[in-house]
């Protein structure tokens, strides 16, 4: 393939995503995000080590279904700080620290990597799933074995109220062979004619029944059911609506206990399991399987029921990922 038809195909799978990816980042984030397609080419390590000439921060993340191999995510310190940040509810000004930002950045990477999934779900019309993400600092000399066989995408990024940054892409070969077939196939013509197997059948009757004295064609006006106003609107509350109907599973933990294998076979009727939790202290309420909040125990209509008192802070629930 030549390098012009290369970079076209490429970008035309990964410009059209950039808007939802903005917009995903901009909420989580609480501030305007700008994403812009850059160069695409061939990984020049040389050129990566003038990128990036200190330690970087590396996300990783594989693909588990769909489409082979990984994609590597490529950001400078400071910019990585700025986001985790403000994924903790911060200001974006804080200097990067390897405890506290490596967890956040990891998290709203994963952020990506589910909309990725859904936009590339879409475009293939089968699932496509991107693995979680793991973010690590790393170095270019420690990847360049690998990286010299990858092909290197750029996507400029503007967060509101600070300087712009870059997000180098480091994508597998194969899965830049995926990526192709996916968009060949997307591209690939249409019919004009029927099936081969219903001109067979139908070809001689219909053109029997079109070239009769007696036919007559009757035209009339073509009827649409009303869709409703069209038009853009915010989408970032789009996104969101598109999220109202997703099932997530909600647990209350009233405590929890260790005990030994013979204890636990010695349980019968009657037995008590002694909590690690006081009469009336709050419960924990889960959502998919990550602490949301804390409350308290009440009774409606004969039903147990919890009266939530503490949401858990953004940050605390990231800490709670490691």
């Amino acid at each position: 393939m030549a390098q012009d038809d290369f970079v076209e195909n490429l970008s035309g799978i990964i410009e059209p995503a950039l808007s939802a990816l903005s917009d995903a980042l901009s909420t989580v984030l609480n501030r305007k995000i700008e994403l812009s397609l850059g160069e695409i080419c061939p990984s020049d390590i040389e050129e990566l080590k003038t990128n990036f000439p200190e330690e970087l921060v590396v996300i990783q993340s594989a693909f588990t279904e769909g489409i082979s191999d990984e994609i590597d995510f490529l950001l400078q310190k400071k910019l990585a700080a700025v986001l985790a940040d403000l994924m903790m509810m911060g200001e974006g000004d804080q200097e990067f620290s390897e405890e506290e930002h490596l967890d956040g950045i990891g998290e709203l990477f994963n952020q990506v990597g589910g909309v990725l999934s859904t936009y590339l779900s879409d475009l293939s019309g089968s699932s496509v799933k991107l693995g979680p993400a793991t973010a690590i600092l790393n170095t270019i000399d420690a990847n360049a074995e690998k990286w010299a066989q990858f092909i290197r995408v750029d996507l400029q990024i503007n967060v509101e109220g600070f300087d712009p940054g870059i997000i180098t892409l480091q994508i597998a070969p194969q899965t830049v062979s995926d990526l192709q077939d996916m968009k060949r196939k997307e591209d690939a013509p249409m019919e004009d004619r029927p099936p081969q197997t219903v001109l067979d059948d139908d070809e001689e009757s219909f053109m029997q029944s079109m070239n009769g004295s007696d036919h007559e064609t009757e035209v009339r006006p073509a009827s649409f059911d009303d869709f409703g106003p069209s038009g853009g609107g915010d989408g970032t509350t789009q996104n969101i609506e598109a999220l109202m109907d997703l099932d997530l599973p909600v647990i209350i933990e009233l405590g929890r206990t260790t005990m030994f294998i013979r204890d636990i076979l010695e349980l019968g009727p009657g037995s008590i399991v002694e909590l690690n939790k006081l009469s009336g202290e709050p419960v924990d309420l889960y959502i998919n399987e990550k602490r949301f909040a804390r409350g308290e125990v009440v009774v409606i209509d004969e039903s147990f029921g919890i009266r939530i008192t503490d949401l858990v802070k953004i940050e605390d629930r990231i800490r709670s990922l490691r």
